[in-house]
């Protein structure tokens, strides 16, 4: 069951060792990353951003682990003033050709867990699936850095990595076994051989993929470490990805069940 040629959305761990992992990444994004904004992709981030975000072309936003600049392109058509973040020096470099016609985008290459020059200047913060460091200490320093980005009143926008959807799939793929071995224990045995692949830890919400390891929420978790960030109006949708972008053989004949998904979040600095 060799699988995983991508790496999970966005995956990220420690600063200085993974700039350098997603600096080679970067001329290869697409190929590497199943992304949030991938054709099929049930993304509510757009609708919050046309019914949540209030006169938009006059407001300022941050895009923190902006990457490769996907979504700089929509912000800046949309706000007045944007600035994007990310570690990865070649991530910026190519964030910047993206929107290099546009003179309202502002990049730099950033540690999300100190962004303290940029405190308080923001009514809108996103960050899409770019709180993944896998210790609870870094996840906590930038979640509260979303927080302290933002003007009193700001909006948070993120997207972050389900731990419920490793276990969701694992299930899939023992239902799948079982009704073609007549032996729970082989089947069981499937499942476990799936989730060796990806050498999930449950207690801390971990998972290995090719070069690092990446935290994922639960979301009781998530919505714990929002709210002790100071984060209120918490809601919490999710993005779901088709089995197809995927390209994984092994859970294509799945296609009947829901897909994986990542969770959205909407949330108000007081």
């Amino acid at each position: 069951m060799e699988e995983l040629k991508k790496f999970s959305p966005s995956c990220r761990s420690s600063i200085s060792k993974d700039a350098a992992v997603w600096d080679k990444t970067a001329n290869n994004y697409f190929g590497g990353v199943v992304s949030p904004f991938d054709k099929g992709v049930q993304n509510p981030l757009f609708w919050y951003l046309d019914n949540k975000v209030p006169s938009s072309s006059s407001l300022s936003v941050i895009d923190i682990g902006c990457g490769v600049g996907n979504l700089l392109p929509t912000l800046a058509d949309r706000f007045k003033h944007v600035v994007g973040v990310d570690f990865s020096p070649k991530m910026i470099e190519l964030a910047r050709k993206r929107v290099s016609n546009r003179d309202n985008v502002d990049l730099f290459v950033r540690d999300a867990r100190d962004l303290s020059e940029f405190h308080a200047q923001f009514d809108v913060a996103i960050a899409i699936n770019s709180v993944v460091l896998p210790t609870v200490k870094d996840t906590s320093q930038i979640i509260d850095q979303c927080f302290e980005v933002l003007k009193k009143s700001g909006i948070f926008l993120g997207i972050f990595p389900s731990m419920e959807q490793v276990l969701y799939r694992a299930m899939l793929v023992h239902e799948s076994a079982s009704s073609h071995v007549k032996k729970e224990d082989r089947a069981w045995k499937c499942a476990q051989e799936h989730l060796d692949i990806y050498s999930p830890d449950f207690l801390r919400g971990t998972v290995g993929y090719v070069d690092c390891r990446q935290k994922h929420f639960y979301l009781f978790e998530l919505e714990h470490r929002l709210r002790k960030a100071g984060f209120v109006n918490v809601v919490i949708r999710k993005v779901r990805y088709p089995w197809e972008i995927l390209e994984d053989p092994d859970v294509l004949h799945l296609k009947d069940y829901k897909g994986m998904w990542d969770w959205f979040v909407y949330a108000r600095k007081p």
